[in-house]
């Protein structure tokens, strides 16, 4: 099991969406790894949402997974911290209909990977395959 850090996008996301990624979180809880959480929109100030983010759940998690189906400033910081600085093993994930930058789709590390899902329901799978090869 690894320790598991899922970003993705808070401010520009519906609810539903938020709903689902807190839904996946417990399964993946459930499956026995360890999911770290942000912040969020409400708690701390924006330098401990910073420091949080950055220094406890990138820094701390053995594999990043960031959900990129909504465009966000802070999940593409994360990204850059996992991938750049901290060579962490990165998995991104994107509905099928979602739009991706092409600065994202053309990064080529060692341990990163850009999976397209048509459900929620299929990540877990994803995760658990991407987890089990970057070991």
């Amino acid at each position: 099991m690894a320790t598991l850090y899922i970003g993705c996008s808070l401010t520009q996301a519906p609810e539903g969406f938020k709903q689902n990624v807190e839904e996946l979180k417990q399964t993946l809880r459930t499956n026995g790894h360890t999911v770290l959480d942000f912040i969020g929109l409400v708690a701390g100030t924006a330098k401990d949402v910073y420091e949080w983010d950055i220094h406890q759940c990138v820094e701390k998690c053995d594999v990043f997974v960031a959900i990129c189906d909504y465009p966000a400033i802070g999940l593409g910081y994360e990204l850059g911290v996992a991938v750049e600085k901290l060579n962490k093993p990165t998995l991104v994930l994107a509905h099928t209909d979602a739009k991706i930058t092409r600065l994202v789709q053309g990064i080529e590390c060692p341990n990163y990977a850009i999976v397209r899902y048509s459900s929620f329901s299929d990540i877990p799978k994803h995760i658990e395959v991407f987890v089990t090869k970057s070991k």
